[in-house]
């Protein structure tokens, strides 16, 4: 399995994850304003792979030497200037920090399809961007999602053995099992049972049963053996969207597997907690530096002496 095995159904998910959220609205930049920050430099690039444009933006510091990176992914309809604010963070605290989104090219109309990548080339193309950078030291690169996006940097680490350290804020990990409904009471059933059939559409089957392949490929939790940078899950105890059970189950089997895993509980959090909440926010964002430094920083006494400026 590739990352492109089921990434038609992981972007095929993205509407109902908006819709169970709610109508509440986030703030991308509540916890990273965007400032004049002088020494840090910027750049962006729009360019194609296969089917896809790649809308592509970083932020990193004016210092000698290749950089540690780290490639973000949005939540479900983010784009890559709502992710601005967290590059410009972390290039503060000397990162080189990329984000990206997508768009079709036989459909461009549409600013950010849910289908976006839908093959194993298209969906590494912004990682290896990222390792041709000449700032970056393309042994040192984390990925960093949220929602969806946490989903994506799990496939990710599950295909690209070069990823040192995976941060999934509120990752979906197991659509079998979230697309079950059993477990719901009246009315939430309905809305799955109706999800179940759109599937269905967007996968040209006509029974459920055809469809639990690529459900199965779409899932982190199946993948767990492939897995092999240390990963951290952040999840809020109040999440209904995507229940914490999730990252829980994720983390158990990552640990079962004699793998590296972390799983951070946001008391009282929902989905989407730190586009929403500032001091939830806070709590988790220093949690991920943390990780990070812990991971990618640790060697950076020793990239200089090895790397040319």
């Amino acid at each position: 399995m590739g990352y492109g095995s089921g990434v038609r159904l992981l972007s095929s998910l993205c509407l109902f994850l908006v819709v169970c959220i709610g109508c509440r609205p986030k703030d991308y930049n509540l916890l990273h304003p965007l400032r004049p920050s002088p020494g840090i430099f910027r750049e962006s690039e729009i360019f194609d792979c296969g089917q896809i444009r790649i809308h592509w933006m970083a932020y990193y510091p004016d210092q000698k030497g290749v950089l540690p990176a780290v490639l973000i992914h949005a939540d479900a309809g983010g784009l890559a200037e709502d992710m601005e604010g967290i590059c410009l963070d972390l290039a503060r605290h000397g990162y080189f920090a990329a984000a990206v989104h997508y768009q079709r090219l036989e459909n461009l109309r549409e600013k950010n399809p849910l289908i976006g990548c839908r093959s194993f080339e298209e969906g590494s193309a912004a990682y290896r961007h990222v390792l041709e950078h000449p700032r970056v030291d393309d042994r040192y690169l984390g990925v960093l999602g949220f929602s969806k996006g946490g989903t994506h940097s799990l496939l990710l680490a599950a295909t690209e053995p070069g990823i040192k350290a995976t941060v999934a804020y509120y990752p979906l990990v197991d659509f079998e099992q979230w697309l079950d409904v059993s477990q719901y009471s009246f009315p939430k059933s309905l809305r799955f049972l109706a999800k179940r059939r759109h599937i269905m559409k967007e996968l040209k089957v006509t029974g459920w049963e055809d469809a639990l392949p690529e459900l199965r490929a779409a899932s982190p939790i199946n993948h767990v053996a492939r897995i092999h940078a240390p990963v951290l899950l952040i999840h809020g105890e109040k999440d209904h969207t995507v229940r914490v059970e999730q990252s829980e189950r994720l983390c158990q089997a990552l640990k079962a597997a004699g793998k590296s895993c972390e799983l951070f509980v946001i008391p009282g959090a929902g989905h989407v907690f730190n586009f929403r909440d500032k001091d939830q926010g806070r709590v988790a964002w220093e949690r991920t530096l943390q990780f990070l430094d812990q991971h990618l920083k640790r060697y950076l006494s020793f990239i200089s002496s090895e790397r040319p400026d």
